[in-house]
């Protein structure tokens, strides 16, 4: 069975905190009268082609640094789910309070200046 969803709004956050701030994005989806939400969160990778280089000693590294979306495991999506997505949105946000409330009164708490160990 095919199922169809219309993606009706995707939306970027930023959470600042110290040394790397988090970024996710929020795709809001419309299945019949249901909305859900999908989270991904933005992550550098460090790409190296896997075939053959040039044996120059000159020869580039083509090293590359991309920056990609990937599924975020953090939020779990089967809560992401309403009537509208103005529910979705606060849900998301709520859920994001919640875990980086918890990250920061740790750091705030166990390390005493907000700086990761």
């Amino acid at each position: 069975m095919i199922v169809q969803k219309e993606l009706v709004a995707i939306y970027d956050y930023e959470v600042p905190v110290p040394e790397n701030p988090f970024s996710f994005r929020l795709e809001i989806h419309k299945c019949s009268e249901l909305f859900t939400g999908s989270v991904y969160r933005l992550e550098r990778f460090r790409l190296r082609p896997t075939f053959h280089q040039r044996d120059r000693e000159d020869a580039d590294p083509l090293i590359n640094d991309a920056l990609i979306y990937i599924r975020d495991e953090c939020i779990d999506d089967r809560k992401l789910r309403g009537e509208s997505p103005e529910t979705v949105i606060a849900i998301f946000n709520r859920e994001l309070q919640n875990i980086f409330n918890q990250l920061i009164e740790y750091y705030f708490i166990k390390v005493g200046n907000c700086i990761p160990p």
